[in-house]
């Protein structure tokens, strides 16, 4: 598709466009999947737009751009990172940037939510329901299949790179299953890609950086899929927790999810 609608070029306006093109594409792909293959609206993938699903999203970007801040803080307190002085200037130009920044960020977690979470994860719980297994065990072992393809799905050139995107996915997995739509994960996946991808990169030569870092600790510790920042997803798991609790009351697998299990394991593990 790249080859066909831009062929070249590394633009920030050519990255955004394309992402857009993904999210396009992707939406109406799950709408042809939904309507005739799985018979059953989109919106029941997650897509249930309202009030709320927005303030999950900003909940899960604060949740998500915490992350990448909480691992680089702790990279200077251990003396692997150096933080360098802020080299943005709010100019007309700069600002045109970070929306096309935005939109890139946004667009991916969009795109990925709706495949790995609102899709996969969905029909795995459904397809996984089998009446010789228990309501927790479908639903541990359909949030273990759509971590492990996001995994598989982003497979990095290291180990510990393979397993940050495992861990990933089950974050990732975690917020859907808990609040049974996908802005709370959408909004982690975009606020940690755009905190750690522009604001506080820790790649050699990112392509925006609003404040610039000098890393000379080992990237298997200190990189963007260090071991720093996958450590720091337990308290983004926990973070997950209070927030819902907080807006709902309770802690656990959202009604809406549950329902998609014989009744008779449903009460079991809400």
């Amino acid at each position: 598709m790249p080859n066909l609608v831009w062929p070249s070029g590394d633009s920030l306006l050519r990255s955004a466009t394309l992402r857009v093109l993904l999210v396009c594409c992707t939406l109406g792909l799950l709408l042809g999947a939904a309507t005739y293959l799985d018979k059953r609206p989109v919106r029941s993938l997650g897509l249930r737009i309202t009030r709320r699903w927005a303030s999950d999203a900003l909940a899960g970007a604060v949740i998500g751009g915490t992350i990448p801040i909480a691992a680089v803080g702790l990279g200077v307190i251990g003396g692997w990172i150096t933080v360098g002085d802020p080299k943005y200037v709010l100019t007309s130009t700069y600002l045109q940037k970070i929306g096309l920044v935005i939109v890139i960020t946004v667009s991916i977690a969009i795109a990925e939510e709706l495949v790995f979470r609102g899709y996969v994860l969905t029909n795995a719980i459904e397809g996984l329901d089998l009446r010789r297994l228990l309501g927790t065990t479908t639903l541990l072992a359909a949030w273990s299949v759509s971590g492990l393809l996001f995994g598989l799905a982003h497979l990095g050139p290291t180990l510990v790179a393979g397993i940050h995107f495992l861990s990933a996915g089950v974050l990732l997995g975690l917020a859907y299953l808990l609040s049974g739509q996908l802005g709370l994960p959408i909004g982690i996946h975009a606020g940690f890609n755009f905190v750690s991808g522009y604001v506080v990169p820790m790649a050699s030569d990112p392509s925006l950086a609003v404040v610039p870092l000098s890393v000379s600790g080992p990237a298997w510790l200190t990189g963007r899929t260090g071991l720093i920042q996958m450590g720091f997803q337990i308290p983004a798991a926990l973070g997950i927790l209070g927030y819902l609790w907080w807006r709902t009351g309770r802690v656990g697998v959202a009604p809406r999810i549950s329902s998609k299990l014989h009744d008779e394991w449903a009460d079991k593990i809400k």
